[in-house]
């Protein structure tokens, strides 16, 4: 734990899975962990990157930010949620992809945006 700041406590957990920063059971290949410095907890995000198992094939769909990690700093950073079971642990393992990711808010936030 003195060497790898991103140590993680693991504890069983019951019911409908891991529990998020966001307060809500994460939802494999849906949730989304960010830095809340830089994106609100439930801002949905489409997702525009590559497929670590499928080697440059397109993966693009739809996120929730609902989650935080400690290895997840800056303003354009992600770590998708795959769940459990072998698929779920390959895929994490691989997930090193850049890509973009879009915010979607709602037209009424048009007001808001700096006009210039």
């Amino acid at each position: 734990m003195n060497e790898n700041e991103s140590y993680v406590f693991f504890r069983v957990a019951e019911g409908e899975g891991p529990i998020g920063a966001q307060g809500v059971p994460l939802s494999p290949g849906r949730s989304l962990a960010v830095d809340r410095a830089f994106m609100p907890m439930g801002m949905p995000v489409w997702l525009d990157t590559t497929d670590p198992l499928r080697e440059n094939a397109p993966m693009r769909f739809l996120v929730v930010a609902q989650d935080t990690g400690s290895a997840i700093k800056g303003p354009v950073r992600g770590d998708v949620f795959w769940g459990f079971g072998e698929e779920a642990a390959r895929r994490a393992g691989l997930m090193k992809q850049k890509g973009q990711y879009y915010l979607l808010l709602p037209k009424s936030a048009e007001r808001f945006a700096p006009q210039s």
